[in-house]
């Protein structure tokens, strides 16, 4: 397997022997629908989301969604924004980019709730623009359900587009690995941080008879630091290309420059 990968088959085992397992296995159960492997998959999550949440617009693990033609109807009528749909698998929205007069991608602002209004157009002049396109985005509100329906977030876009396309860029949710055959991707120790986190979980039922679950905390504080460390690496660059300092870098001129 590639370097520092393991499947969940060895990684279940790496749990019980430094458990100690061995004849409590109808409180820790094994296999692909045990409850060591629950535990495994809910220790991953929280390393998932420390890696996201280091690397500054969560960049480690961003999904692109289909490019979308933009709403071009306010979302309530007389109001100053459109929305788009938050996908019901997304924990967080990264961020929108938008197609509008011609071919170049721009990214909307990321907005406060409260400052949603302060992005739109004068109507008295609204008819006699060029169709600058939205600016800005926030949340509105974010997935939920009813039941067994899982029901889309809504993301604010303002002001509200008269024509073109977007892409939704957004950190997606963690589905669950079971499988023996199932990788898990062992980047910077992130493998060595589940774990951990899974031997505390286990603890809890056995009342932490040998009181390890201080030693298993320290340890697993001691490689949170580098997995953050190396997370906000991932994405830390700088634009290569400078933004003109007459302008924001928004407005595009009709010969192609920007304003």
């Amino acid at each position: 397997m590639t370097f520092g990968w393991r499947n969940m088959l060895a990684i279940e085992g790496d749990i019980t022997y430094r458990f100690s397992i061995g004849g409590v296995t109808l409180r820790h159960s094994i296999g692909t629908t045990g409850r060591v492997r629950q535990l495994f998959n809910a220790s991953w999550r929280e390393t998932r989301e420390l890696v996201a949440l280091a690397d500054d617009g969560e960049g480690a693990y961003l999904i692109r969604g289909a490019t979308t033609t933009l709403p071009v109807t306010a979302a309530v009528a007389g109001e100053a924004y459109a929305e788009i749909p938050w996908p019901v698998d997304a924990i967080a929205v990264a961020g929108v980019r938008c197609l509008v007069n011609g071919t170049r991608w721009y990214p909307l602002k990321r907005l406060s709730f409260n400052a949603i209004h302060d992005w739109q157009y004068d109507p008295a002049f609204s008819g006699w623009l060029p169709n600058r396109g939205p600016r800005g985005f926030a949340s509105r509100v974010i997935p939920d359900g009813v039941s067994n329906t899982e029901t889309a977030g809504q993301v604010m876009i303002a002001p509200v587009p008269v024509s073109g396309s977007y892409a939704l860029w957004y950190l997606q949710g963690w589905q669950d690995r079971s499988a023996d055959a199932n990788t898990i991707p062992g980047m910077a120790n992130w493998i060595e941080h589940a774990i951990l986190g899974t031997l505390m979980k286990m603890a809890g039922p056995d009342g932490d008879s040998q009181a390890q679950f201080s030693m298993w905390e320290k340890q697993q504080m001691k490689i949170a630091d580098m997995i953050t460390a190396r997370a906000q690496k991932l994405t830390g660059g700088l634009p290569l290309e400078p933004r003109d300092a007459r302008g924001d870098g928004y407005d595009f001129d009709r010969f192609g420059g920007e304003l």
